[in-house]
C-alpha cells in the first residue's frame, strides 16, 4: 500500500529505497532511451501501469537521475506522466459520475503520480544547471569534443534546456483544474490523504514561481491561479508570496480569487495582514517593496476589493519606509479613478473622491521626492483619464506649478509632464480648443455684455460677486466636492473676470428668456474657468522656460514636449519658450556635468538621453514648422513653411538668431528643408511688384543667408538677386536688408569663385559702407567689411580705399591727424564740434577699428595657408633632393625657392615674419593708413570728459583697444590708459567694451595681462549688470580655455552665485560647473576660494558664505580621495585662527562632507587637538553633531565604522565639557537631542534608495 505522506517524508529526508533499481547515470543514451519508450508504451495503453513496481521503481529511478538524463529525454518523459495522469483523472471522473462506481481506486494511483511529479519538477528546477552540463557533456561525446563546453555551467530555467517543459507543466495543472471540480472527498477515504495530493501541487506551483521566467507568461500563471483559486474556495487552502517577484504575482492571484471564485474573504484577510505590517527601519528594502508592489497591482486590478480596506491601509501614509508612502498614493490614483468612472454618483461616492484627492494634495509636501514624484504620477494618469474633475484641477495645477521649483530633478521632471498632460486634456473645447487669451478675453466680454443688456431688459440689476473658477464649476462636476474657500483666499488671482455682472432671475423672463440667461451664464463660467487656466500656464511659463537649460537631461525633453504642446494650443508666451530651445542645438551628445546637479534627488541624464535632446529640437521645429497639413495643397503647404520660418526672426534677440541659424544649417543638411521652400523665400526676398513689410523682407535674407551656411548653391544660384535686391534700392533704404545679404554673400568666401558676382559683390559691399545717418549704419558697414575681407582678392586694398574716401568726406583741419604732446592741452581745450562733425568722426573711427581687427584675421590666414602650402611642399623637396636626375630641377623648383624666400624654411620663420608685419608696419609703416589713427584714438581716450558726444566716446575706445590687438608694443605703451578707463569712465558700455577688450589683449599678448591679471577680476563688483556679466563672460572662456592661469582669484567669480541678478549668478554656475570638469580645478582652489569669502573687509556674510559653498562642496562629493583631503586641509585650518566667524565657517564647509568612508572619520579624529577649542563655539559644536549624525547614517551597516563612529562622538562630547567647563552628562544629554535632530534632518533625503516604484 503506497503512502504519499510518507513517502514525501523519506524523500525530504533522502531515505527513499528503490527496490528494483535501474539507474540512468553512466549508461548509453540508447539505453535510457528504450527504457522511457518502454514505459511510455505501458501507461499509454493504461495509467494504471504506474501500479506496477517494477515500472514505478523505473520511474523513480528517473527522477532520482534527472541531472544525468538528456533534456530531450526528459521532455519525453514528462509528456509520457503528463498522458498517463490525463488517463487516470478521465477515470476517476467516469467512476464518480457512474453510480455502482468505487473511485476511491484510484486514489493510490493519483497518489503516485503525485509523487513522481513532486520529485521531477522539483528537482528539475533544482538542477538545471546540473542537467544543462550533462546535455553539454552528451552532445560532446557525440560529436567527439568538437563544440563541447563541459564547464559551462551557466544559470539556466529548466524550460529552457528542457524543450517543452513549460507546456507540460502547465498541462498539468489544465489537468488539475479539472481534477478539482470533482468532489475529492469521495476517492480519498480521509481528509489528510486528499489535502497531502493536494499540497503536493500547491507546493510545486510554489516551486515552479520561485522562477521569474514563468512569472511572465501569462497564460501559464492563469492556468496555476485557476487551480490556487479553487483550493482556497474549496478546500481553504492559503498562499503566501515569499519571493519578491511573487509580489504582483500573488496580486493577480487574489483578485482572481475576489472576482471568479468569491474570494472577498481571502482579499479582506490579506489586505488586513497588509494593513497591519510595520516598515520601521529605512534600510528595510526588500519588505516595504514587496508589500508596495503588492498593494500598487492589487489598486489597478481590483479597486473595490481593496476600496473596502483604505480604512486600515492608510495608516501606512505615516510610515517610515517611504516606498509604502508613495504605493499609497499610487493606490489612491487609481481608487479615484475607479470612483470616478462610476455611473452613478452618488453623495458618498463624491465625498469619497473629494477626500483622497485631499490625501493627494496633501502627499505634494511629503520629505522624500520620490514620493513627491509618485504624486507627480498620480496627477498625470488621474487627469488623462475621462473625468476632467473641474472643481480640482485648479488647485492641482498650482500645486504642479509649485513642484516645479523642487530641488529633486525627478520630481521637476514629472511636475513638467504633469502639467503637459494637463493641458493636453483640458476641458476647455469650444473655439477649437485654442487658448489665446485675447480671443477668450473677447468672448466672455461680449457675453458679459449680452448678460448685462438682458438684465436692465428686464429691470432685474443685482451685485454679483465675481467667482473663482473652482466655485463656478458646480453644474460642470464630473463628481468631486467643492475647493475650499480659503483656497480661494490665498490665490486672489483667481479672479479671471473682474466685471459686475448682474444675476438675472427667471422673473419676468419668457421661458426662452429664462434658458437663453442660463445659457450665456454656464458660457460667462466657461469663458472665465478658461482665462483663468490660461493664467495658470503664464505663470508656469517663465519656471518652464529656466528649466530648458537644466543639466538633467530629461527635464529639458519634457519642458520641450511642454512648449511644442503649448504652441500647439495658441497658449501665449509658449513661443518665448520655443525661441529659448533654439539654444539647445549646442547640446552636446555627451553630458559631462558632474557635481550640484549629480546629487541624490536626480543625477544627470545619460548620454542617451544628452544625444536625444539634439534630435527631439529637430524633431519639435519639424513638427511645429516644417510639417505639412494634410489638408492644403503642395503650395499652399510651401507658403505656410515659409511663412512659419519667416516668423521664426521677428523680434529674435542676436543670441536667439545664431542658435536659430545653426539649427536652419542642421535642418537643410538633413533634407528636411525642401528646394521648393528655399525658392519661395527667394520669392518673397525678391518681391518688387507691391510694397513688402520690412519684416517681411529681412526675415527671408536672413533665413537664406543661415542656409546657405549649409547649402552654398542658396546664394550662388541666384547671385544676381541679391546684389539687385540686397545691395541695390532696397538695400540702400533699409540697412538691416543690406547688412545681413552681406552676411549671406559671405558664405562664398569659403571658395575662391572665379564668377564675375563676387567682384561685384565686392563693389556693392563698398557702396554699403559709405556714410550715412543711421544707427543701423554701423553693423551694416561691418559686415560690408567683412564681405570685402571675405571675398576679395586683396581686401586691404579695398579697405584703404574705403578709409580714405572717408578721411576725404570728413571735414576737418589738415592737422587734426598730426598730434603730439605739445598739442594735445591746446586741442583739449577747444570743443570737439569746432573740428569735425561727431558723426563723420565716429563713422570713420568704426571703419579704421574694423579694418585693424580684419587684418590681424587677414594676416593669420595668409600665415596658416603659407603653412599648408610649406608642409604640402615639404615632401615633394625631400624627394628631389634625394633624386639624382638632373632634369627633374625643373620650375617646381623654382617655386619652392620663391616660396622659401618669400615664408622662410621653416614654420616658425612664418611665424615671425608674420609677426614682424604686425609689429612694425601695420601701425607704424611709412605706407599704413591706420599709423594716422592711433594719436587721434589715444588723444580722444586721454579726454573723453572734454567729448560730450557718446557714440563717438564709445567707438573710440573699441577702436583704441582693436588698435592695440595688432601690435605688443602699442599695446604696451597704452594699456595704463585703458585700464585706467576700464575703472573711470562713466558709460557702462565703454567699460564692458574694454572688458571684452581685455579678454582679446589676453589672447593675443598674455605675458602683457599676465603682470595685470586682477584688473580682469575688477568688474566683477561693477555697479552695472551688463558689465559684470560681460566680464564673466569674458573671463569664463578665458579660464575654461587654459588662456588666464587661476591664482586665487575664483574667490571673486564664486561671489557672482550670489549676485541679485539672475542671469549672473546663472552664468558663475555654468562656470563652476564646467570648470569641475577640468582635472579637479574645483577642488584644487577651494582653500583660496574659502579664505576669500571668510576673511578680510571683502568677506561675504554668511548666509551667502554657505549657500556658496553647499554649491561647490555638491562637486566633490562624490570623490572619496578628495574628501578625505579636504577634511585634512579644513581641520590645519582651526589651528591658525582664532577667529570665531572663521572657525564657524570651517566647520559648516567640514559638515558639507558626505562621510561615505572610515578614512574620512578617522581623520575628523586625529584632527580633533586643532579644534576642540572651537568647540566652545555653540555654533561649531552643532555643525560637528550633523558631522555625527551623517556619519552615523552611512556607517549603520558597518560595524566597525559604527564603532569609530561612536568612538569620535564620545571624545567630541568630552572636548566639550572641557572647552565650556560643564558636566559631560549635561553635555551628553545635549549631545543626543542634537543627533536626534540630525539623524532627522538626514534620514530621507541622504540615504539613497535603489528605485523608485
Amino acid at each position: 500500500m503506497f503512502n504519499l505522506h510518507e513517502q514525501l517524508i523519506k524523500l525530504q529526508e533522502g531515505e527513499v529505497e528503490i527496490h528494483n533499481d535501474f539507474t540512468f547515470e553512466g549508461i548509453d543514451a540508447i539505453v535510457a532511451k528504450r527504457a522511457i519508450n518502454s514505459l511510455t508504451d505501458k501507461l499509454v495503453v493504461s495509467g494504471e501501469a504506474i501500479n506496477d513496481d517494477i515500472a514505478f521503481d523505473t520511474l523513480r529511478a528517473f527522477a532520482r537521475d534527472l541531472h544525468a538524463v538528456d533534456p530531450k529525454l526528459i521532455a519525453r518523459g514528462l509528456d509520457m506522466l503528463v498522458a498517463g495522469f490525463e488517463s487516470v483523472v478521465r477515470q476517476a471522473s467516469n467512476a464518480l459520475s457512474t453510480q455502482g462506481s468505487d473511485p476511491t481506486q484510484y486514489a493510490e494511483t493519483l497518489d503516485r503520480y503525485a509523487y513522481l511529479f513532486q520529485w521531477i519538477i522539483e528537482r528539475g528546477e533544482s538542477s538545471a544547471s546540473q542537467i544543462r552540463t550533462s546535455a553539454a557533456q552528451t552532445k560532446g561525446r557525440r560529436r567527439k569534443g568538437v563544440g563541447s563546453v563541459p564547464g559551462s555551467t551557466k544559470a539556466a530555467s529548466i524550460a529552457e534546456i528542457v524543450p517543452g517543459w513549460k507546456s507540460k507543466v502547465m498541462d498539468l495543472y489544465l489537468l488539475l483544474q479539472q481534477l478539482f471540480q470533482l468532489p475529492l472527498g469521495r476517492i480519498w477515504n480521509s481528509v489528510p490523504e486528499r489535502d497531502s495530493f493536494i499540497g503536493v501541487f500547491m507546493r510545486l506551483g510554489h516551486k515552479v514561481l520561485e522562477n521569474p521566467a514563468y512569472g511572465r507568461d501569462s497564460e501559464f500563471q492563469m492556468a496555476l491561479f485557476n487551480v490556487m483559486c479553487k483550493w482556497v474556495q474549496t478546500y481553504n487552502g492559503l498562499y503566501g508570496a515569499h519571493y519578491e517577484h511573487l509580489s504582483e504575482s500573488m496580486a493577480q492571484l487574489v483578485q482572481l480569487a475576489y472576482e471568479k471564485y468569491d474570494g472577498a474573504q481571502l482579499a479582506d484577510e490579506v489586505l488586513r495582514d497588509v494593513a497591519g505590517k510595520e516598515f520601521s527601519s529605512v534600510h528595510d528594502k526588500s519588505g516595504p517593496k514587496n508589500t508596495a508592489r503588492f498593494i500598487i497591482k492589487f489598486s489597478q486590478l481590483a479597486p473595490k476589493a481593496l476600496l473596502r480596506q483604505m480604512g486600515l491601509l492608510i495608516r501606512h501614509l505615516d510610515s517610515e519606509a517611504h516606498i509604502m508612502r508613495s504605493a499609497m498614493v499610487d493606490a489612491i490614483g487609481h481608487l479615484i479613478m475607479y470612483l470616478a468612472t462610476q455611473e452613478e454618483q452618488t453623495d458618498i461616492i463624491k465625498n469619497q473622491v473629494g477626500e483622497y484627492f485631499d490625501i493627494v494634495e496633501q502627499r505634494f509636501q511629503d520629505n522624500h521626492y520620490l514620493v513627491r514624484a509618485k504624486v507627480m504620477q498620480v496627477c498625470q494618469f488621474i487627469c488623462s483619464g475621462p473625468a476632467k474633475f473641474p472643481k480640482r484641477r485648479p488647485r492641482l495645477i498650482n500645486l504642479v506649478v509649485g513642484r516645479l521649483e523642487d530641488k529633486a530633478s525627478n520630481v521637476r521632471k514629472h511636475a513638467i509632464r504633469a502639467l503637459t498632460i494637463l493641458l493636453e486634456s483640458h476641458p476647455f473645447a469650444l473655439d477649437g480648443a485654442e487658448l489665446a487669451s485675447e480671443p477668450l478675453e473677447d468672448s466672455l466680454e461680449k457675453i458679459t455684455g449680452e448678460l448685462a443688456r438682458m438684465a436692465k431688459g428686464v429691470a432685474a440689476e443685482k451685485p454679483t460677486v465675481s467667482k473663482d473658477p473652482e466655485d463656478s464649476d458646480a453644474e460642470m462636476a464630473d463628481g468631486d466636492e467643492t475647493v475650499n474657500e480659503d483656497d480661494a483666499a490665498q490665490n486672489p488671482g483667481k479672479q479671471a473676470d473682474k466685471s459686475s455682472v448682474p444675476d438675472i432671475s427667471n422673473a419676468g423672463l419668457t421661458p426662452e428668456m429664462a434658458a437663453k440667461a442660463m445659457h450665456l451664464q454656464f458660457q460667462q463660467r466657461y469663458y472665465r474657468d478658461a482665462l483663468y487656466f490660461v493664467r495658470q500656464l503664464q505663470e508656469a511659463i517663465p519656471l518652464l522656460v529656466q528649466l530648458l537649460g537644466a543639466t538633467n537631461k530629461s527635464e529639458v525633453m519634457e519642458a520641450m514636449d511642454f512648449f511644442v504642446t503649448a504652441v500647439r494650443f495658441r497658449v501665449d508666451g509658449a513661443q518665448g519658450g520655443i525661441r529659448r530651445m533654439a539654444h539647445l542645438i549646442w547640446v552636446p551628445s555627451t553630458s559631462n556635468s558632474t557635481g550640484a546637479s549629480a546629487s541624490h534627488a536626480g543625477s544627470t541624464g545619460s548620454p542617451e538621453e544628452a544625444r536625444g535632446v539634439r534630435a527631439k529640437l529637430l524633431e519639435s521645429y519639424k513638427q511645429l514648422y516644417l510639417q505639412p497639413n494634410e489638408r492644403l495643397s503642395a503650395s499652399e503647404n510651401t507658403s505656410r513653411i515659409t511663412r512659419n520660418l519667416i516668423s521664426l526672426t521677428f523680434g529674435a534677440t542676436l543670441a536667439e538668431l545664431i542658435s536659430l541659424e545653426e539649427l536652419v544649417r542642421t535642418l537643410v543638411d538633413e533634407q528636411f528643408i525642401g528646394n521648393d521652400v528655399i525658392a519661395k523665400l527667394r520669392s518673397v526676398y525678391g518681391y518688387t511688384r507691391q510694397r513688402l513689410p520690412p519684416a517681411q523682407r529681412r526675415g527671408a535674407i536672413i533665413v537664406l543667408g543661415m542656409m546657405a551656411q549649409a547649402r552654398r548653391s542658396v546664394v550662388t544660384d541666384d547671385i544676381d538677386l541679391y546684389m539687385r535686391i540686397g545691395l541695390g534700392r532696397y538695400g540702400h533704404e533699409d540697412l538691416t536688408i543690406a547688412k545681413y545679404t552681406c552676411m549671406a554673400l559671405q558664405c562664398l568666401g569659403a571658395r575662391r569663385s572665379k564668377r564675375p558676382g563676387p567682384a561685384a559683390a565686392i563693389d556693392e559691399a563698398e557702396n554699403k559702407a559709405e556714410p550715412r545717418r543711421d544707427p543701423e549704419w554701423f553693423p551694416a558697414a561691418e559686415q560690408a567689411l567683412n564681405t570685402i575681407y571675405a571675398l576679395g582678392e586683396k581686401p586691404d586694398a579695398f579697405a584703404d580705399l574705403l578709409a580714405s574716401s572717408s578721411m576725404s568726406q570728413t571735414p576737418a583741419d589738415e592737422h587734426a591727424m598730426d598730434i603730439d604732446d605739445d598739442e594735445t592741452e591746446t586741442l583739449s581745450q577747444q570743443p570737439a564740434s569746432t573740428l569735425v562733425d561727431p558723426w563723420d568722426l565716429t563713422r570713420l573711427l568704426f571703419i579704421v577699428g574694423h579694418i585693424a581687427i580684419k587684418e590681424i584675421v587677414l594676416l593669420e590666414t595668409i600665415e596658416a595657408e603659407l603653412k599648408r602650402r610649406k608642409a604640402k611642399a615639404e615632401p615633394s623637396r625631400k624627394r628631389r633632393a634625394t633624386d639624382s636626375r638632373p632634369h627633374d630641377d625643373t620650375m617646381d623648383g623654382d617655386d619652392d625657392d620663391e616660396l622659401n624666400q618669400i615664408a622662410g624654411s621653416t614654420e616658425d620663420e612664418i611665424g615671425d615674419i608674420i609677426a614682424a608685419i604686425r609689429e612694425r608696419e601695420l601701425l607704424s609703416g611709412s605706407k599704413s593708413l591706420l599709423a594716422l589713427f592711433g594719436p587721434l584714438l589715444v588723444h580722444i581716450c586721454k579726454n573723453l570728459g572734454k567729448f560730450n558726444d557718446r557714440l563717438l566716446t564709445v567707438h573710440a575706445t573699441a577702436a583704441l583697444a582693436k588698435f592695440m590687438c595688432i601690435s605688443s608694443g602699442f599695446c604696451e605703451e597704452h594699456l595704463p590708459l585703458l585700464l585706467t578707463l576700464l575703472q573711470r569712465a562713466r558709460s557702462p558700455v565703454i567699460r564692458a567694451n574694454i572688458a571684452i577688450a581685455l579678454g582679446d589683449i589676453t589672447v593675443c599678448f598674455n605675458n602683457l595681462i599676465g603682470e595685470n591679471v586682477q584688473y580682469l577680476y575688477g568688474p566683477l563688483h561693477d555697479s552695472n549688470t551688463k558689465v559684470k556679466k560681460t566680464t564673466l563672460m569674458v573671463l569664463t572662456h578665458l579660464i575654461l580655455n587654459g588662456m588666464v592661469k587661476v591664482k586665487g582669484q575664483l574667490g571673486e567669480m564664486a561671489k557672482c552665485l550670489e549676485d541679485k541678478d539672475t542671469h549672473v549668478a546663472d552664468l558663475a554656475k555654468l562656470f563652476f560647473a564646467e570648470l569641475s570638469t577640468k582635472d579637479n580645478a574645483v577642488y584644487n582652489n577651494l582653500p583660496d576660494i574659502i579664505s576669500s569669502l571668510s576673511v578680510g573687509a571683502a568677506a561675504v556674510n554668511e548666509d551667502s558664505f554657505g549657500r556658496i559653498m553647499k554649491f561647490l562642496f555638491d562637486f566633490i562629493k562624490e570623490k572619496d580621495r578628495q574628501t578625505d583631503n579636504v577634511v585634512d586641509k579644513l581641520c590645519q585650518r582651526f589651528r591658525n585662527t582664532t577667529d570665531t566667524r572663521q572657525c564657524r565657517d570651517i566647520a559648516y564647509c567640514l559638515a558639507l562632507l558626505p562621510y561615505k568612508s572610515e578614512r574620512s572619520v578617522r581623520r575628523l579624529l586625529d584632527g580633533l587637538p586643532g579644534y576642540q577649542e572651537s568647540l566652545s563655539e555653540d555654533a561649531v559644536y552643532r555643525y560637528f553633531n550633523d558631522i555625527v549624525a551623517k556619519a552615523k547614517s552611512q556607517a549603520a551597516q558597518k560595524p566597525e565604522a559604527k564603532a569609530l563612529v561612536e568612538e569620535y562622538e564620545s571624545k567630541l562630547r568630552e572636548a566639550r565639557a572641557r572647552t565650556i567647563g560643564e558636566d559631560e552628562e549635561a553635555v551628553a544629554s545635549q549631545a543626543a537631542e542634537e543627533a536626534d535632530t540630525g539623524t532627522a534632518q538626514y534620514s530621507d533625503d541622504e540615504i539613497d534608495e535603489d528605485e523608485d516604484l
